[in-house]
């Protein structure tokens, strides 16, 4: 059974005691092993997660994923999610931008499916530097050669000369053109014109007969200590497993270490919040605001941006408009004049220039204060006069009225 957060009274009276025993509630809440048992499962899952449409056909995976970020009521928008998730958030185009909704754009950041992990032979330009050290390697070899038959000024050595120019440009013509295909290290060793140039490319070719050494240095690549690269003590080695990184394991980014504990937090979070939502609404859009706002403030995002997010999320909208005032009719107005507007109200009342300000624990108290007491006496409109200004009376903390 999930526990229920204790609340004591309400608005600012609530708010003090939920941030007071809020860690103990929280170590409480955690336990809960519904809460459990789902993290644990998306521990478990979520590596082996390599597309969107793997998450959003896997129903569990995707309602902690999405309770991460308050999407919860969206698990049966299978497609607007899908979609969400594969086109990410870095195009103006992109469907998480022009949802106009800060909770899709976090979403999409946190869940890339970008084939990020090909290998390095894939990517563009690869072998530019060791294509030099090919041909540098090959005209150093043919030189001593030709020194040691005494062919260094003789029309053989022209010929000889004329001849590996030539053999060099179509050994480097066929490594461009096919060193791409190859993904692993038995797949270069199972090319003998792109093994043989890798092998010459590196000095090696000494050692192009021991297939199984080579495969070894390369599938270990050269990061750690232990990698046999490393432990050859070699250069030569160690430049052929950094060059080609087959070592780079690929599979899904969100297998990587950490990664599932930081949605499991936020997952957790907003399951507290939406507990405290069951019995104080009020108290859970103030959590939830104070915990997305020094997020977005202390973002590399630009000062409109970030205002847009606030306006496109309406429990932090719903927060700003109380706090500062703002009529009903305010979200009609033209999105750019919304965006003025906020930024002039903080400036006049609380002295915040940036954004980047309400990062500024002082701020986000002031504004959370303002917000509780304007709801407060929205809730009480239709209590008499005199019963509203003894309930906001008993709401502010004692040391706020004696100083």
């Amino acid at each position: 059974m999930t526990y229920s957060p204790v609340v004591v009274g309400s608005g600012l009276v609530a708010w003090q005691f939920l941030k007071a025993t809020q860690d103990t509630q929280r170590a409480v809440f955690d336990k809960s092993t519904m809460l459990k048992r789902d993290a644990e499962y998306f521990r478990e899952k979520i590596g082996t997660i390599n597309s969107a449409e793997d998450l959003v056909n896997d129903r569990r995976l995707l309602g902690v994923a999405l309770s991460a970020f308050g999407l919860e009521d969206k698990i049966d928008a299978k497609f607007l999610i899908r979609k969400v998730l594969e086109e990410g958030a870095e195009g103006d185009e992109a469907l998480a931008n022009r949802l106009g909704d800060g909770r899709y754009v976090a979403l999409a950041r946190a869940f890339t499916f970008e084939k990020v992990l090909n290998a390095k032979t894939q990517e563009p330009g690869f072998g530019t530097d060791m294509i030099a050290r090919y041909r540098e390697n090959v005209l150093a070899n043919m030189e001593a050669g030709l020194a040691e038959s005494g062919d260094t000024d003789t029309a053989y050595g022209a010929s000889v000369r004329e001849q590996v120019a030539v053999n060099i440009e179509t050994e480097t013509a066929f490594f461009k053109k096919n060193i791409g295909k190859v993904s692993s290290a038995q797949g270069l060793i199972n090319s003998p014109r792109l093994y043989a140039f890798a092998m010459i490319t590196f000095d090696l070719q000494d050692k192009s007969g021991r297939t199984s050494l080579i495969k070894r240095v390369l599938e270990q690549g050269a990061q750690e200590p232990q990698a046999l690269a490393n432990i050859l003590g070699d250069q030569r080695y160690i430049d052929l497993a950094k060059a080609f990184e087959f070592d780079r394991a690929p599979g899904s980014p969100m297998a990587e270490a950490g990664y599932a504990d930081e949605i499991v937090s936020d997952y957790f979070l907003h399951e507290f919040e939406v507990a405290v939502g069951s019995v104080d609404e009020s108290l859970r859009t103030v959590l939830n605001f104070e915990r997305a706002i020094p997020q977005l403030a202390t973002g590399d995002s630009s000062e409109n941006t970030k205002w847009f997010q606030v306006l496109g999320t309406t429990s932090l909208r719903n927060v700003f408009e109380a706090a500062l005032g703002l009529p009903a009719g305010f979200s009609q107005i033209d999105i750019d004049r919304q965006a003025e507007t906020l930024k002039d109200k903080m400036s006049a009342r609380f002295a915040v220039e940036s954004f980047s300000e309400m990062s500024d624990p002082k701020v986000m108290e002031k504004l959370i204060h303002s917000y509780l007491l304007q709801d407060q006496i929205k809730q009480g409109s239709s209590f008499g006069s005199g019963q509203t200004a003894l309930t906001l009376l008993q709401s502010i903390p004692r040391r706020s009225l004696l100083g």
